[in-house]
């Protein structure tokens, strides 16, 4: 069972690497034409080239922190691409540290990107394509927005920006369903990837064995960022095409022995 998007625009935020850049690789090698959105232009045209190989893919400068640019790279990616029919936002910046340290500057500064600037991405997608032809958003929220997790691994910020990707999934999904929108969350646990310092999903942080391994069902906490973007592809398709408002847990099993 093959899944083809045979020249749909899909966009991606964070695509220049991790985990967005393994779903806008799997997009195009499913036919999907994708615009990459990230904040580093280097990052983003070095992602595009590789990709280039494989389909179509295309770079987009923006930092989504930035609200009030977001509707014009928007308008720009339809205009030169065409509506937009599939959307997975994987943009984000991920934090450690104690609760009893962090300052406001600090938390607005992951919020900013991690949940105001995934809302308004999401919003104008709608807003712009979406709501004339339908689509089919996925957010990449964490386990983090589920359930407390022990510094360094995350803080209060992420873990508040992450729940916030959580809800507004859930709301989203019950507001624009009748539009024919679909929208879910992908929820990791740990990634393997250049963004989170681990290279190896047999790795914990700073090359260290992964904490209570030997506890999680498939003994591997870390996920890779193409187990994530498969995730993704399915939901993004239409062997997906009754779901919507869920987040799919891929943690290896974790959660359900209380890691």
């Amino acid at each position: 069972m093959n899944i083809d998007f045979g020249g749909q625009v899909a966009v991606v935020t964070g695509g220049g690497s991790g985990i967005g850049y393994a779903c806008a690789q799997a997009l195009v090698q499913s036919g999907a034409r994708v615009a990459l959105i990230g904040r580093n232009a280097a990052k983003l045209e070095n992602a595009v080239e590789n990709l280039k190989a494989d389909g179509e893919a295309y770079p987009y400068v923006l930092d989504i922190a930035d609200v009030d640019a977001i509707p014009g790279v928007i308008a720009r990616i339809r205009e030169e691409l065409g509506e937009i029919r599939v959307l997975v936002q994987s943009a984000g910046v991920m934090t450690g540290g104690d609760g009893l340290e962090l300052t406001a500057a600090e938390w607005d500064s992951v919020l900013n990107i991690n949940a105001r600037g995934t809302y308004f991405v999401m919003q104008q997608v709608v807003k712009q394509s979406m709501q004339n032809g339908g689509g089919a958003i996925v957010n990449i929220a964490s386990m983090a927005g589920i359930r407390g997790m022990v510094p360094p691994m995350c803080s209060a910020s992420y873990s508040a920006s992450k729940g916030a990707v959580v809800a507004i999934t859930l709301q989203a999904a019950s507001e624009w369903g009748p539009l024919g929108v679909r929208v879910n969350a992908i929820a990791p646990g740990g990634t393997a990837s250049m963004n989170t310092g681990v290279v190896s999903p047999h790795e914990g942080p700073g090359g260290n064995p992964p904490p209570a391994r030997n506890h999680v069902p498939t003994g591997r906490v870390m996920n890779t960022p193409e187990e994530i973007a498969a995730a993704a592809l399915f939901l993004c398709s239409d062997l997906s095409g009754n779901t919507t408002g869920q987040v799919m847990v891929i943690d290896g099993g974790a959660s359900i022995v209380g890691y």
